[in-house]
């Protein structure tokens, strides 16, 4: 925190524009956060059954997470260790999307790996000195939590429980288990991970940017709350009719759940490039609800949000902006993200 001599309360600084932009700074992010930290993948009703698959490029590393004969859930990188061609494949870009893959066979020259990631076979190879045990699949930590999917690729991280700091005591009143998988929906946004992030983590632009939204929620009692790496939104409603009535709630670095009286979504905000990202939205219900006015409500309020973050990404580009202040009332939420990327980046290697 920084003093602003002007004012009798610390102000904190913005992180600076140009780790907005650039090359260099979303490579230092990569490595800093998103190969370190635990990321949520899936729900577990798309691994349901052996040979289940789900693909997806997580900032830059292409990698899949299958479950296998044994019913094991297991993660990898999608590089074969021959000459890197893909084992899975992205079909669809670089979307997480789902499919079931029989044998673990690299789709470039035909080496083989088992269950476990063990190279087994390297067809008409032409050597036989090849150490197989040296050239298996690189994996990743896998966990699931109250049936949701996450991956690590950082071997020696922490367990996913520690992670998740305080949300599973916020969500422990939620039953989760029994809510139904609708649909994955994806919306791409020019503009940085972090300028959507940080969109999500206040409420304060409510009232200039989200008509619909303000004519249903209380924003003068609107609070954020910031403890354990989760984010927590208490956004009372006006009516009690309205769709945002529940938890919103984001943990670090990139994942946000919205639980409604009738159902779940989640929002994976996924870094692109410097200047583009997706978000990845998973719905879920209970069983007999109406999705339909939740979804309606999210696609509105999510192009709402991606028309504001592309013109704050094309200032912080324009270079006519540096650093400004962040808001004690609003922007608690905020101001805890921004620390955490700090501290990331100041824990990396030159």
């Amino acid at each position: 925190m920084k003093t602003d001599s002007n004012k009798s309360t610390n102000l904190a600084e913005t992180l600076p524009a140009h780790l907005y932009r650039g090359t260099a700074a979303f490579e230092r992010e990569r490595q800093a956060i998103f190969r370190r930290e635990w990321i949520l993948c899936a729900h577990e009703s798309e691994l349901a059954e052996p040979g289940s698959t789900i693909a997806e490029c997580l900032a830059g590393w292409p990698i899949f997470v299958r479950r296998g004969r044994d019913g094991v859930l297991r993660a990898f990188h999608d590089a074969c260790r021959h000459r890197a061609g893909p084992i899975v494949g992205m079909p669809e870009g670089d979307l997480a999307h789902a499919c079931n893959v029989a044998r673990l066979r690299c789709q470039y020259h035909g080496w083989l790996y088992d269950e476990q990631g063990c190279l087994a076979k390297t067809p008409d190879f032409g050597a036989t000195e090849l150490d197989r045990e040296q050239y298996g699949l690189q994996a990743l930590q896998v966990d699931t939590w109250r049936g949701f999917v996450f991956v690590c690729l950082d071997l020696e991280a922490p367990p996913l429980i520690e992670a998740l700091g305080r949300l599973p005591e916020l969500t422990d009143r939620f039953e989760f288990e029994g809510y139904q998988l609708h649909t994955r929906r994806a919306h791409r946004l020019q503009c940085n991970w972090k300028t959507y992030v940080e969109n999500y983590l206040e409420g304060y632009h409510i009232p200039y940017v989200h008509p619909r939204l303000h004519r249903e929620v209380d924003v003068q009692r609107y609070e954020v709350e910031a403890e354990r790496g989760v984010v927590t939104h208490r956004v009372p409603a006006r009516t009690p009719e309205t769709v945002y009535d529940g938890l919103w709630t984001w943990l670090f670095p990139n994942v946000a759940l919205n639980v409604y009286r009738e159902g779940l979504s989640i929002e994976r905000m996924m870094p692109v490039s410097p200047n583009e990202m997706r978000i990845e939205y998973l719905f879920l219900f209970t069983e007999g609800a109406d999705p339909d006015a939740s979804m309606e409500m999210s696609a509105e309020v999510t192009e709402e949000d991606k028309r504001i973050c592309e013109a704050v990404q094309r200032n912080l580009d324009a270079g006519i902006y540096h650093t400004g202040r962040l808001s004690p009332k609003h922007e608690t939420g905020v101001l805890d993200f921004q620390q955490r990327v700090r501290s990331a980046l100041e824990q990396l290697p030159e």
